[in-house]
């Protein structure tokens, strides 16, 4: 080896050891680092979850009910059982008759157990009985439309109550109320809680159209004699549809508010999303509440808010999507979750979120527009949306190491756990060409000004609190520059083509005199800074500032810890484009950023192996990893693995990342190596003086590797 090459390697030693910020990992740094996950998963359509701290006091365990009765568990929101109570199947546990015999789910809601309630006068009167496999249209079974129901723990009555959308086609559908000790239960039928499609002109499987409306409670919920006109809907007669004007009753969700006042929202599509106050002594609706009769505008049933049965309208209406309506307090607002789009996975679902500071609402997005649909129908997702109402909480979307890409996420539930810890949970489909879903659970934080905002990964186990950010720095300043993945949630996805969005990458750099600031380079080039003492943080891209939390997550699919962000631009941007878009950063550990690209490049070279032919030298870098060859001596062997001459080289694979960097040193002989000088086999090594190709003095030379002796190039073999 000539002088001139000791000396560049000496030059470059030095290099690296003056630059201080540069951290150099070895093999046993990466020990580890990746390794692939295939996570527990459940697959429960429209799912809703709910707490179990009644049964086992001081223990915590977590329930998820959705459509066509799947029903599962978890004790750690990470790991699920199996299906509880059979499904919809012969087998199914779930129901009792009102004397506490088990029946199948087929004659679970025929036989109501609450015979007397109060009216709408306060009186105590007869409740008839409403069997709602009756109520469905004609031809339909329970079967298949036992829809999205939710639980939730009645303190009064010391029962699980779970409330379940018997579906029927032409809006012939019922919420109903039943009752059980356990949350698994047995669940007992107590009556119904709304009712829709009595308008006279529907065919149910045995309750006569002709005046179907005195088969619902109608008359206690206002004390009617005949059907008010506004129901009296008939596609024939008026060229109108019932969903025109009112909800189908679908897609129950059951919460206490702040003062303990039970309520249920409930509707779809139709006419909207609305809201009841329920009695919290039979869990069924209070009829003594009376809502009155409020126009939008005079006279036109399409702008009703309130109405003396279905109670208040508080999103939707004009026939725009939304349904699987959800409200969660968290922080200091009632939130209000809305499904937009259809479930299926061309369907284009989508979650978005509003908050009131009452239950009852109204309720409003980032861009200050309400829930309630305005006076006319407008299409509200999709690429040709024309309206963009709700913060959307994620769209359809891929991270590298995600197997396919998850699309259509909605129907979800929300909940805080007793660490003061909100999630969302809820099913997603995928682009690989099926129907399939599973249940995802993503940890929920409030950015500065209270809006929600969705981790970049699933849960999995991470104890960070709204407290805690608010408070502390769980992620240091000097953790925060780096490159990242940025997904951008896009409204408009072309959801017919099931598209969806990967990462872009983003660079934040850390201002020379604040740590806790900087620039960001890449997309969009723009400044960031974290708010002292606390793990909240501002991006700002393209001059659009979005404001969201710092936390430390694992990758999906992985093992690998990342510093991550997720924020929205909840007062910043153009409404209608930038306004309220959420974004998610991960920047990966670069050991399992390193690990995971090792993995990947398959490289078949070993140390001191014999090489004849050109190489194939793999650069294909993983998670912003670099990938570099560098050859000792390019005139026998080229940095990308040409094959050039005869004689003995170090080929050196070189991995960077931010201010990371792995090496990895093979010594080769590359074609004859004539003229290469060896070592007897009985000289002296140990009083030799032996250098390495970098100029390194090494006292205990190798049995076939190659060093520098009397400025020649030698092998050492004893």
């Amino acid at each position: 080896m000539k002088i001139r090459n000791i000396a560049f390697c000496l030059l470059a030693m030095l290099s690296a050891h003056a630059s201080a910020d540069t951290i150099t990992l070895t093999d046993a740094d990466l020990t580890s680092a990746y390794v692939a996950k295939n996570p527990s998963r459940t697959s429960v359509h429209d799912p809703s979850v709910f707490m179990d701290t009644v049964s086992s006091p001081g223990k915590c365990k977590y329930y998820v009910i959705g459509s066509h009765l799947g029903f599962t568990s978890s004790m750690n929101l990470t790991s699920w059982a199996g299906y509880l109570g059979g499904g919809e199947s012969a087998g199914c546990t779930l129901f009792a008759d009102t004397l506490g015999n088990r029946i199948g789910f087929e004659n679970a809601y025929s036989v109501q157990k609450v015979r007397r309630v109060r009216n709408y006068q306060g009186t105590m009167v007869d409740f008839p009985n409403f069997d709602a496999h009756a109520w469905q249209s004609s031809g339909f079974s329970v079967r298949g439309n036992q829809w999205a129901p939710d639980v939730v723990w009645n303190p009064t009555m010391q029962k699980w109550l779970l409330y379940m959308s018997v579906n029927g086609d032409a809006w012939c559908s019922s919420i109903v109320c039943l009752a059980a000790d356990k949350p698994t239960g047995p669940f007992v039928y107590q009556g119904p809680v709304v009712v829709s499609g009595f308008s006279g002109h529907f065919d149910h499987n045995s309750v006569s159209k002709t005046n179907d409306w005195q088969y619902t409670d109608l008359a206690i919920a206002t004390g009617c004699t005949s059907l008010p006109s506004r129901y009296n809907k008939d596609a024939a007669a008026w060229g109108e549809k019932w969903g025109d004007y009112w909800p189908n009753c679908i897609d129950p969700c059951a919460f206490y508010d702040e003062d303990g006042k039970l309520w249920l929202s409930y509707g779809s599509w139709s006419g909207g999303i609305w809201l009841l106050e329920l009695d919290e002594t039979n869990g069924l609706r209070d009829y003594t509440v009376e809502y009155p009769l409020i126009y939008n505008k005079a006279n036109d049933a399409k702008e009703l808010i309130s109405d003396p049965y279905f109670g208040k309208k508080i999103a939707g209406g004009y026939y725009v999507s939304g349904e699987g309506s959800y409200i969660e307090h968290i922080g200091d607002y009632y939130h209000l979750f809305i499904s937009y789009g259809g479930f299926a996975p061309d369907g284009g679902y989508q979650m978005r979120v509003y908050r009131s500071e009452q239950p009852d609402g109204p309720y409003y997005d980032c861009n200050g527009f309400s829930a309630i649909q305005g006076d006319r129908y407008e299409m509200n997702y999709g690429p040709n949306a024309t309206s963009l109402r709700g913060s959307l909480l994620m769209g359809a979307y891929q991270w590298e190491l995600m197997p396919t890409a998850e699309i259509a996420q909605g129907h979800n539930s929300a909940f805080t756990d007793r660490e003061g810890r909100s999630f969302v949970v809820y099913h997603t489909k995928f682009n690989d060409g099926t129907f399939g879903h599973t249940v995802r659970v993503h940890q929920l934080f409030q950015n500065e000004e209270g809006w929600l905002v969705t981790s970049p990964y699933e849960y999995g186990g991470e104890t960070q609190t709204q407290d805690s950010i608010a408070t502390t720095e769980s992620i240091g300043n000097d953790e925060i520059p780096g490159t990242y993945d940025l997904i951008i949630h896009n409204y408009k996805q072309s959801y017919e083509n099931m598209s969806y969005v990967k990462p872009v990458t983003v660079e934040l750099k850390a201002s020379a005199t604040d740590p806790s600031s900087g620039t960001s380079t890449g997309y969009g080039n723009g400044t960031w800074r974290r708010i002292p003492g606390t793990d909240f943080i501002e991006i700002t891209l393209y001059n659009v500032t979005y404001k969201g939390v710092l936390t430390r997550q694992t990758i999906d699919y992985s093992n690998i810890s990342a510093v991550c962000f997720t924020a929205v631009s909840s007062s910043s941007g153009t409404v209608g484009t930038s306004r309220q878009r959420h974004i998610w950063g991960s920047k990966a550990d670069a050991r399992g950023a390193f690990k995971y690209t090792l993995n990947g490049l398959n490289i078949s070279l070993r140390d001191g192996q014999t090489v004849k032919n050109n190489l194939t030298l793999p650069t294909d870098g993983k998670m912003h990893t670099t990938v570099t060859w560098r050859s000792s001596d390019t005139s026998v062997l080229t940095n990308s693995g040409v094959v050039k001459g005869d004689g003995y080289v170090t080929l050196t694979l070189t991995l960077t990342r931010d201010n990371y960097k792995y090496e990895k040193v093979y010594n080769l002989t590359v074609g004859n190596a004539q003229g290469i000088t060896s070592l007897s086999a009985d000289e002296d090594a140990d009083s030799a003086s032996f250098y390495d190709l970098c100029g390194r003095k090494v006292t205990t030379p190798e049995n076939g590797h190659l060093y520098i002796q009397n400025g020649k190039r030698v092998m050492y073999q004893r």
